[in-house]
């Protein structure tokens, strides 16, 4: 068995017995949607579930800093979720880290790393982080938090005492009215539940759920709300009348799927979000050879519900650019899946092998070069192999007979991003936008695009549509992205640090958005805020510099020259090396 240091992070729910004993199916279903949203944010901090153990789980970081600052935001999303938790119990996890010696034992770890971090869990409050004190010393300087001594603790079954402290987790609330209702029909479609006893059946139901709101998407005449969004509600027993106040939509679709051998049932039901009146409601029974059928019956009955004036022939069943093979679909699903997990390596490896079996597969070809632009970190920093692979997959996902809006977009993107040919990338963006108004993705890429451009104001007006599309995001960060780039455009410095605000959850694991921070607060005369920021980064990323930040824009054809002058003498005031 091999041994190494690791950073462990150890959670699981206070008082779950009781909450259990109480309402055992709704407190299951909450934990499934507490995991599913965790999940995302701990891949995306660099960390691993190493197993889930009933109401908790342990997490393996390469990083102390990574750790401790998923921690945090770990438990700021839990507090958001509860907050929106409807009839749904409250869940509180206790959570707490540790750094030491691990032995490895094929995907698990023993040791006494994970005993001091499961027992400096166990005395946490709930909703609260404890760390070691070896943990306290490792991130010293390398983090913007604070902490409160608890003192040498005598921890059950670890021979020496423990100093810990407990983590001041900061409430910060970013007010956010309201959505306007759109004035054509509008839906949102929640995460469709899985019935059946096979918790790894999640993707199928999240797949058909994302394949509808993908149909629905393609009526110009209904304004749908993107996936992310609606997938906040995930394992909540949320009032239908909040979601539709909270996402701005009239009406609200759930259902769920039930899958036995190669049976399959679909019900769905679709409620008027200002009466709670149910609308529609029905049951599709088929095998799962079907599924494509089963989904494409939905999303018709929707659309004669709310917009019975719109012809069947309008919803565009083609336009979804679906494999033959189910094997290359289910594959496709998974990476889905992943995407949004932020596992891009499994990703990759299921559209790899989705195809293999479906080579003329538009969209995967699409996503396997996306993913190559998303991410900039220590890990993902542009290179010329990944650039020059994702402009590859782009070109060929053009050259396929039909590729369908999505894909279309994904593709512009990545020429407008990283080719010489940004111009025709950009009309691809703004054709999948005309053809399909709800292709949020298409929005968000358009607002990077313009943002890098120096165009502010289109960049601006672009972010809008892509918010109002995906209001209630919790890992969106692209759009975010390119506001920040349209006040760095217009040296809108005040405006920068508040969208920096607005993206704090991901400063740990996007390194450019620590860089916002830091050159907003020098513009704005914070000159010893600003390098201590800048320490804090270098700590990080002891190799970076101005002139690494430099090259790695340089592939970026579309930036305006001059546009980050100010950006970089700001960097190096602060203190980051030329």
């Amino acid at each position: 068995m091999d041994r190494r240091l690791a950073a462990i992070l150890a959670a699981d729910v206070a008082g779950y017995s009781a909450l259990a004993g109480a309402d055992e199916q709704g407190t299951l279903r909450a934990l499934k949607g507490h995991m599913s949203a965790l999940e995302p944010i701990i891949n995306l901090n660099g960390g691993r579930i190493v197993k889930t153990m009933g109401d908790g789980f342990l997490a393996e970081f390469r990083s102390v800093v990574d750790a401790v600052a998923c921690a945090e935001t770990m438990q700021k999303h839990l507090a958001e979720r509860n907050a929106a938790r409807g009839d749904s119990p409250e869940l509180r996890f206790r959570m707490g880290v540790h750094v030491g010696d691990v032995v490895v034992d094929g995907d698990d770890i023993l040791g006494d790393g994970v005993n001091i971090a499961a027992r400096l869990e166990s005395i946490a409050e709930p909703g609260g982080v404890v760390i070691s004190g070896r943990v306290h010393e490792d991130i010293a300087g390398k983090v913007d938090l604070a902490f409160r001594d608890l003192g040498p603790q005598e921890l059950k079954n670890i021979t020496r005492p423990v100093r810990a402290f407990a983590l001041r987790i900061a409430t910060m609330s970013v007010s956010v009215s309201a959505p306007v209702h759109p004035r054509k029909p509008s839906v949102a479609v929640l995460a469709f539940d899985n019935l059946s006893s096979d918790a790894e059946q999640d993707f199928l139901a999240d797949g058909i759920t994302e394949d509808i709101i993908t149909g629905l998407s393609r009526v110009p005449w209904i304004f749908v709300i993107a996936r992310n969004s609606s997938f906040a509600y995930k394992g909540l027993s949320v009032d239908i009348r909040r979601v539709g106040r909270e996402l701005g939509v009239r009406y609200v679709l759930e259902g769920s799927i039930r899958k036995a051998g190669n049976r399959l049932r679909v019900t769905g039901q679709l409620i008027d979000a200002e009466t709670g009146a149910h609308v529609w409601a029905n049951r599709y029974d088929g095998v799962i050879e079907d599924v494509f059928d089963l989904q494409d019956r939905i999303t018709e009955a929707v659309v004669g519900a709310i917009a019975p004036a719109i012809r069947q022939s309008e919803i565009g069943r083609a336009a979804l650019g679906r494999p033959d093979s189910l094997d290359a679909y289910e594959h496709f699903m998974r990476a889905q899946s992943a995407i949004y997990k932020f596992d891009f390596r499994s990703a990759d490896d299921h559209l790899t092998r989705a195809l293999e079996m479906a080579s003329d597969y538009p969209l995967a070809k699409a996503l396997r070069g996306w993913i190559r632009t998303l991410l900039w970190d220590p890990d993902t920093r542009p290179t010329e192999e990944r650039f020059d692979f994702a402009v590859r997959m782009a070109r060929e996902t053009l050259a396929a007979a039909d590729p369908d809006i999505e894909a279309q977009a994904y593709a512009g993107y990545i020429l407008a991003f990283l080719s010489r040919d940004h111009e025709y990338g950009r009309s691809l963006i703004a054709q999948a936008i005309e053809a399909c108004p709800n292709c949020v993705s298409a929005w968000g890429s358009s607002c990077i695009v313009h943002g890098l451009m120096g165009d502010a104001p289109t960049a601006l007006a672009h972010a809008e549509e892509a918010l109002r599309l995906n209001p209630a995001d919790p890992l969106g960060y692209r759009v975010h992205l390119g506001i920040s780039l349209a006040h760095i455009a217009e040296h809108n410095w005040p405006a920068l640090r508040d969208c920096v605000d607005r993206v704090r959850a991901f400063h740990n694991s996007v390194s450019i958005f620590r860089l916002n921070e830091i050159v907003a607060e020098m513009a704005m005369g914070n000159a010893e805020r600003a390098r201590e920021l800048a320490q804090q980064h270098m700590s990080r990323e002891p190799d970076f510099s101005v002139s690494l930040f430099r090259r790695m824009r340089s592939r970026i054809s579309i930036t305006k020259p001059g546009i980050y002058d100010a950006y970089y003498s700001m960097m190096a005031k602060a203190g980051i090396p030329e």
